[in-house]
Parts: C-alpha cells; structure tokens; sequence
C-alpha cells in the first residue's frame, strides 16, 4: 500500500508535550526520520499549526493552559488544520478517556513510557497515511492539461492564506495571468497548438516560483492565477517581471500578435498589515483590475495595485 511513499524527510511532526523529559525522548526518537518542533503548552502550538500544516501532531493530554482534549476541539473547528491526524501520547487512559480523544477526532494511543520502536513503526505509519492522503488529494485538484493546480484547489488555499496573512501580519501577493491574443493563436494555429501555449505559461512561472507554498493555479481558459505567501508587493512585480520575459524569450510564433510572439500580461495584487481588503475576494478583484489595466495599456506587461 505505502510502495509509492518513501521519503518522509520533507515531513513535519509537532509535539505538544510539557514534559522536558518526554518532549527529549519523543524528538531524539524521530529526529532522523522527520522534522520536529516541539511546544511545552497548546496555545503557541496551535497559533504555529494554523501556519505551518505539519503532517502529524503528537499531542500529551494533560497540558499548560489548554488540555489536549480541548486543543483538539480548537484544531476541529478549521477544516484545514482538521485534516491533520493527531495522536495522543499519554499514560494509564482509561476506557472513557480513549472515548474523548476519539470524540476530538485523535487517531491512535502511544502509552508511556515511550518505547521507542513503537513510537517510531506508529509515527511512520500515519505519516504515510497522510502522504498518501495528500497525494490522492493533490491529483483530484490537479488541471489534467497544464498540471496547474486547478480553480477549486486555488478558491480553498486563496482562503487559508488569507486567513494565515491577516493573523501573522504577512504578506500575501496575488498574480493574475492572461495570455494576450488568445483566440486569435487559436484560430490561426489550431487549439493543439494553443494547449502548448498553456503548458509553456506554466512551465515559465514555475521556473520562477520556488518555495513550498507557492502555488500556480488554472482559473479558467487562458488564465492563470499565482498565490505567493509572505511575499511582499515589490517582489510580486519582479517575479512576475521575470515570468513575461521568460515567456515571451521563447519566441513562439504568433503572426496576429503586434509583437510577433506569444505573450502574457499580468496583475498584481498585495495583501498586508496596512491593507484594506475586506475578504480573500476583494484581492484577487485588485489583482483582476491590474491585469484589465495591464491588457488595455498595451500587454505584455503588469500591473500592480498595492493598497
């Protein structure tokens, strides 16, 4: 079941535990499997989890300020952070205490006093369980022509890093794509050849956009869109700077074009602590006007809106 999942190294394991001795053992225990960050209490704990989305949370039941029980509820209520699997690490739980954790929506029991083996063979096990999970659901939200990820997947992260900008005070920068004189490349060379334009506008931003989070979407037709976490308004515009030019420099043949060649005009749009963005929506409609306005002052080119 698991021939497909091998590495679990890009993985990340949080501890809450306010034991020092057991938050020790626990991370020397998977250190070489995983990374590990450990807390001593829930509150700092969840704050990191709503940012991070580690893989898997093991989780002590008796804690600083908030139980484990009542960090599970808070971790419930956001369908994101819901999805991570929790375990309890613990000692002597009796059979309506088991019921709670499984009311909270915990996955499995370590006991105390660790054994390490055990410890180890479980964590491996629901790491690749959600590995595995995360594939599944990566393909569903993958467009099957361009390998962008697709408009529903982009409607869900847009919402997720939006919430995680507002509360961390970050940036968060969004890029609309267009290719310019679309249906015009398509009646003159055919909709095969006009897939290969779609394919190369994504092959160009991904060159260009490195990071974990980063993420570039099909919107609909010609258009793309680029969600870039705690990136701020100024390297939004280079990179999307380098993404036209690197599109364009591939010089394909575009006799309906002004400018001979396929092109790609751009907006872009930046939330930050100073913004005054109502919603997720009312970003991605900053950086949809940007790319109107990059379209009709001349194309191949962006636009930028950042207030």
């Amino acid at each position: 079941m698991f021939e497909e999942v091998t590495e679990l190294n890009d993985c990340t394991v949080v501890i809450i535990e306010d034991s020092p001795l057991t938050q020790k053992v626990l991370t020397a225990c998977l250190d070489d499997m995983c990374t590990v960050v450990a807390f001593e209490g829930a509150e700092k704990a969840i704050d990191y989890i709503k940012l991070a989305l580690p893989d898997l949370i093991l989780m002590g039941w008796m804690l600083d300020g908030l139980t484990g029980i009542d960090a599970c509820k808070e971790l419930q209520k956001d369908p994101i952070t819901a999805q991570i699997p929790v375990v309890f690490v613990t000692s002597n739980i009796k059979e309506n205490q088991q019921e709670m954790c499984w009311d909270v929506g915990a996955v499995d029991f370590i006991s105390k006093p660790i054994v390490a083996r055990t410890l180890v063979n479980r964590v491996k096990t629901h790491l690749k369980y959600k590995k595995q999970a995360d594939q599944l659901r990566e393909y569903s939200y993958v467009d099957g022509l361009t390998k962008a990820f697709n408009r529903r997947l982009f409607e869900s992260d847009l919402e997720k890093h939006y919430r995680g900008a507002k509360r961390a005070e970050h940036a968060l920068s969004v890029i609309m794509l267009d290719v310019d004189y679309f249906k015009l490349y398509n009646d003159e060379y055919g909709h095969l050849m006009g897939d290969d334009v779609l394919k190369h506008v994504v092959k160009s931003v991904k060159s260009h956009i490195r990071r974990p989070m980063d993420a570039v979407y099909r919107y609909g037709g010609e258009e793309f869109v680029i969600l870039l976490p705690s990136t701020p308004y100024d390297s939004a515009i280079k990179i999307t700077e380098r993404i036209i030019k690197h599109f364009f420099d591939a010089k394909i043949e575009h006799k309906h074009s002004p400018f001979n060649y396929a092109s790609i005009s751009a907006g872009v749009a930046t939330y930050n602590a100073q913004s005054h963005h109502e919603s997720a929506a009312s970003l991605v409609q900053q950086a949809d006007d940007a790319l109107y306005e990059a379209k009709h002052g001349g194309k191949n080119k962006v636009c930028g809106a950042n207030r």
